[in-house]
């Protein structure tokens, strides 16, 4: 039997903005970077959505982290708005930080 492709996804919470444990999908079955799965959240001890970030990918953990800093996610864990318009607003100057991982922020910070 031969080695299948599998790719590793990592998760951040959208609720508090720490890593999740990591997901390894084979080729062929993952999903789109940026995709929201509800996952157990260590840290807020109940399940909250999650986003998906994939290194060479167009949505990294940078890119969570914008999101997340920016407020673009609901108490419910789901997007205010498409990433790319965000994105919009933050360089026109309509967005604004609302909170932050912190400087001391580790994704493993439980």
């Amino acid at each position: 039997m031969g080695k299948r492709n599998v790719i590793m996804s990592e998760f951040y919470c959208t609720q508090c903005g720490s890593k999740g444990l990591p997901i390894w999908r084979r080729a062929g079955n993952e999903r789109e970077a940026g995709h929201l799965k509800k996952l157990y959240c260590l840290k807020c001890r109940k399940e909250t959505n999650h986003a998906e970030c994939k290194e060479y990918t167009h949505y990294q953990f940078e890119d969570f982290k914008i999101e997340f800093e920016y407020g673009n996610f609901t108490e419910e864990g789901l997007r205010k708005q498409k990433y790319g318009e965000l994105r919009s607003d933050i360089n026109d100057g309509r967005a604004e930080k609302v909170k932050t991982l912190g400087d001391g922020w580790s994704p493993w910070s439980w």
